[in-house]
């Protein structure tokens, strides 16, 4: 069956009345001409500026032809072959590309006609094969998505009749979501013929490597490591931790035949900035599988030692003694304050740029007052507006209105306020727990421990949150809640804010964690300087909102993978910036490369590049626009390391059977795949069915409509030229 019908956006009706009006007026201006024509010419010419009208109004009306088709559809089998790396390997049974090979031989499904079948092949994506043969498939796919693969299928169940899948893979799936789920929501019969042995092999390999992303010179931080040994009874192993190449500590581990994972912890304290590359390997042990998975790297970046925090302050007090002891238990950390007298003076020297330029964090602790000078709440604005956090302790002499010249920067608008000060505990919503400023253990008991707090105090201050902030704490007053935030927070457009809109929180740690170590209790926990500590590195997180930022997709590549670079270019007023010239520069100890990135609107660049050589890469990258440079970036990325691929040898048996029997189907190995021919014949609805398909053709879009209007318009201005018309 096939139907076709044509649909205007406007009513036909009025479409054949407009034509007709043209054809009038047509006729009305070729009812008499100079100089007078043959009634051919007439003729011809009506007709062309008829149609050409015609055509016009055809386009206006923005016609769409439907087109209904339905076509007997033969019942396929869709083939889905694992591309990855893995299914290349060797493993104890020999070659797993041979065995795949032979398994598709056996299974007969080159016997299969092309309306009988449809071909995939996968990986991290999906590719159909049209022309399909075994020296086609390249095994070289980095990571394996097998259900990506059967999404595929149940996509094209309609339009190509798919009643069934046979999958040829490994099973060693490291992408994407579980394929058992996958494969019920398909609904048909799955056939799964697994390739590689499922007893476990004899391999040594390093799983993964954890630590900051950013740290700071002479500061240590934890490299956690994760050693998986299979398949081996005895021996001993060193594992090495390496920065840039050169060895920094090293551990011996005895294998334990009952012990599969080893968790190992190393100090790394670097003495350098800049991007350091650590790098774990394992000695290896005769007879391993493998020697690819030994070895296993991160990056991290390692900033300049000393930071620091500038405190303000409206007045000596305890909160400022306190804050002040709790952030000095950090070494790297430099901390300068600003304290006012009554008067506008300081204790010491008054604030400039410079003092506060190069701080990490701004605190203030019941600042501003009443007489805190305008000149230093601008120096402080200036910096808030190049993304410098700010934590916010409050006072009863805080000049709430005052502060509305850093509103732009605060996390609350002030509707009102008095001096009136009450007792206070603050009140933790379960939503706010997991909240890493207040976290304590990760679990439930930190709603606890923080409701359990002494009282502080709070002035009649009512605040609007803005929509972005988030209220970590709400207070009680005498055990009734107050919907009223105590603790808010705020991150926005690069800039972090920490408010506490109470004050005497040193009673967090002189009336509760003092008082339980005086009580003999060496298990109390010191709220005080956890939330200190929390606040300051959220913080001092980077945030900054650099101009320019440019990075790869990844940090490590496999041999031959395409390597992407994306950037990100703004103006000082942080704009999209789309036509700038974005340079950059890609070096290692023996090759080098420039690249130019491609604008792609909305700020972002990107450029692809390959065909690099193994080994340890860095590069620089810098944005000009007319000239004048408006950033730049660096970073490093490595070629030839661990692909997943490499961290599982092991057939995911159990895992295919479960596919093929709760689908339906049935599980093969490339000995008995030849049975798949049988079976297939028993599965329900592998039957012909008729697929209607629905195509739309916007004709208004055409451009060859706009081509004949012209040609029809030109021509009877070409006729008329001739005739000597006027």
């Amino acid at each position: 069956m096939n139907s076709f019908n044509i649909g205007f956006s406007g009513s036909v009706w009025i479409y054949l009345l407009l034509v007709l009006i043209g054809l009038g007026l047509t006729l009305y201006t070729y009812r008499v001409t100079v100089p007078p024509i043959t009634n051919f010419f007439r003729t011809i010419l009506i007709i062309l500026r008829t149609l050409a009208i015609s055509l016009l109004l055809f386009v206006i009306f923005e016609p769409i032809l439907t087109r209904i088709t339905a076509n007997i559809v033969k019942p396929k089998v869709a083939v889905l072959i694992d591309n990855s790396l893995s299914v290349a390997l060797n493993d104890s049974r020999g070659n797993r590309k041979q065995e795949l090979i032979k398994a598709i031989d056996n299974s007969g499904i080159k016997d299969f006609k092309e309306d009988e079948i449809v071909i995939a092949q996968f990986d991290s994506e999906v590719s159909p094969i049209y022309s399909f043969n075994t020296d086609s498939l390249k095994f070289n796919g980095q990571s394996t998505d097998i259900s990506k693969a059967i999404n595929w299928a149940t996509k094209n169940i309609e339009s190509q009749n798919i009643q069934t899948i046979l999958m040829f893979t490994d099973g060693a799936f490291n992408s994407g979501i579980n394929p058992i789920y996958s494969t019920e929501q398909f609904g048909k019969p799955v056939f799964v013929v697994g390739i590689g042995d499922s007893n476990e092999a004899k391999d040594i390999s390093l799983e993964s490597i954890i630590t900051n992303e950013i740290t700071y010179v002479d500061n240590p931080v934890p490299v956690n490591i994760n050693l998986n040994v299979n398949g081996f009874e005895q021996g001993e192993i060193k594992v090495q931790l390496l920065d840039n190449n050169t060895q920094i500590a090293e551990q011996t581990i005895k294998i334990n035949p009952e012990t599969r994972t080893y968790p190992l912890l190393f100090e790394y304290t670097p003495k350098v900035e800049g991007v350091h590359k650590l790098t774990a390997k394992v000695t290896q042990l005769q007879g391993e599988i493998t020697l690819k998975n030994n070895q296993i790297s991160e990056y991290i970046r390692v900033l300049k030692g000393k930071r620091r925090i500038v405190i303000f302050a409206g007045s000596p007090s305890p909160d400022l003694t306190f804050l002040r002891n709790s952030l000095s238990q950090d070494k790297d950390i430099e901390i300068k304050t600003f304290v006012q007298k009554q008067g506008s003076e300081y204790y010491e020297s008054p604030p400039t740029q410079s003092e506060i330029k190069d701080a990490e964090l701004i605190v203030f602790v019941g600042y501003p007052i009443v007489s805190t000078p305008n000149s230093s709440l601008d120096l402080i604005k200036n910096e808030l507006a190049n993304g410098k956090p700010l934590l916010l302790i409050a006072s009863q002499n805080l000049d709430y209105y005052k502060l509305k010249i850093l509103e732009d920067y605060m996390p609350f608008t002030v509707q009102s306020t008095r001096a009136n000060e009450f007792l206070v505990i603050p009140d933790i919503s379960d939503k706010a727990t997991g909240n890493p400023i207040i976290r304590v253990n990760g679990n439930e008991q930190d709603k606890e421990l923080w409701n359990q707090l002494p009282p502080i105090f709070r002035t009649e201050t009512f605040v609007r949150v803005k929509p972005e902030s988030e209220i970590i704490s709400t207070f009680k007053v005498n055990n009734v809640p107050f919907k009223e935030p105590l603790i808010v927070s705020r991150s926005f457009q690069g800039q972090k804010t920490i408010a506490v809109l109470g004050y005497g929180i040193y009673r967090w740690k002189l009336l509760g964690y003092a008082a339980e170590v005086a009580k003999g209790r060496k298990d109390a926990i010191d709220l005080f300087d956890i939330f200190v500590q929390n606040s300051r590195k959220w913080l001092s997180v980077n945030q900054e909102r650099k101009n320019v930022v440019i990075k790869t997709n990844k940090k490590f590549y496999v041999s031959g993978e395409k390597i992407s670079f994306i950037a990100q270019v703004y103006d000082a007023a942080y704009n999209f910036v789309d036509n700038a010239t974005v340079n950059v520069k890609i070096q290692s100890s023996n090759e080098q490369r420039d690249l130019i990135l491609v604008s792609m609107g909305n700020g972002r660049y990107t450029a692809d590049v390959s065909g690099l050589r193994e080994g340890d890469y860095s590069f620089k990258g810098s944005a000009s626009l007319n000239g004048k440079l408006l950033g730049s970036d660096d970073g490093r990325f490595s070629i030839g390391v661990l692909s997943l691929e490499y961290q599982n040898f092991t057939m995911n048996a159990k895992l295919l059977r479960t596919m093929s029997e709760r689908s339906g189907g049935k599980f093969y190995t490339f000995e008995n795949v030849s049975n798949f021919k049988d079976d297939l014949k028993n599965v329900r609805n592998f039957t012909e069915k008729s697929v209607v398909n629905k195509t739309e053709t916007a004709l208004w879009n055409l451009f060859w409509i706009l081509i004949i209007v012209i040609l029809l318009f030109s021509l009877e201005w070409f006729i008329r030229k001739r005739l000597g018309m006027v």
